[in-house]
């Protein structure tokens, strides 16, 4: 596995945006990872690998909390070493305090990727962050994960997505992924104002705003595709052949866990509703 690291400062005051980087590859996949610092605040701890950096990125920028965007372990990976080393508080979705108090059921593809995850004590996310300089609404974008939330500041316009956005166009994902769930979080997005997005594998996305609409354009387009085939008879595998002849290698090395087979699937079998 290969790791590089950078970290990078957009700014001078608190407020402003402190941004670590680490790049890790593996059998032919490459993943960007991207921690934010702004106002105090951690936002996701990352993976459990890259500890070391994002210590020093936490002790050059001395956060006062970290919150998190869901409970993944590319995400939580760090918090328990870090509630610890800097004895400051960590907050997740209600629903995950008790995932997030025991170590983590991590596949093997994804323990291999990121490392484990020791459970930590939590508090429950509020509807708003206060910081010193800032306010960041908490808002609900279930679809990646049940749990997952974004967090934005409507004064400066930005948005710290998590995993909602990603990739423009979506080609795999995880098994149990809710897509049609995942666009109905992009359209509430969509009726927020904002400019810049913060991606927690994407960085920094200057015309943040319009790559949102772009993605959920795209997604709408995609499953009308899917659907319009197997309302003609093809099953989900002819689908993804048509439309995704190449597997990727992460659908090899992760059993079929990551997979455009779990993207058509949902897009046919999954509603834009929680159950």
């Amino acid at each position: 596995m290969a790791v590089h690291i950078l970290t990078r400062h957009i700014g001078q005051d608190k407020q402003e945006v402190r941004i670590f980087n680490s790049i890790v590859r593996m059998l032919g996949t490459t993943l960007n990872v991207y921690a934010y610092i702004v106002d105090g605040m951690l936002i996701d701890s990352g993976p459990h690998k890259l500890r070391r950096g994002i210590l020093d990125f936490c002790l050059q920028n001395q956060p006062d909390k970290i919150v998190h965007t869901h409970f993944h372990e590319d995400h939580t990976g760090n918090t328990a070493y870090l509630v610890k080393k800097l004895q400051v508080p960590a907050y997740v979705h209600p629903e995950s305090l008790g995932i997030c108090r025991q170590k983590g059921d991590i596949p093997f593809y994804r323990l291999a990727f990121w490392g484990h995850r020791m459970g930590f004590q939590a508090e429950p996310l509020p509807d708003y962050i206060e910081n010193e300089h800032s306010r960041f609404e908490v808002i609900q974008t279930p679809g990646h994960t049940t749990d997952h939330v974004v967090f934005l500041d409507r004064e400066e316009g930005r948005l710290f997505s998590g995993d909602l956005f990603l990739h423009q166009k979506t080609r795999v994902v995880r098994r149990k992924e809710n897509i049609p769930l995942l666009m109905e979080s992009l359209r509430t997005l969509l009726k927020e104002s904002f400019k810049t997005v913060y991606c927690s594998h994407g960085g920094e996305i200057k015309q943040g705003y319009r790559l949102v609409e772009q993605k959920l354009a795209y997604l709408e387009e995609l499953q009308e595709e899917i659907l319009n085939l197997s309302h003609k008879g093809l099953d989900i595998k002819a689908i993804v052949k048509r439309i995704f002849p190449q597997t990727p290698a992460i659908a090899y090395f992760s059993l079929g866990e990551f997979s455009s087979y779990n993207l058509v699937r949902s897009l046919i079998e999954d509603k834009g509703t929680r159950t």
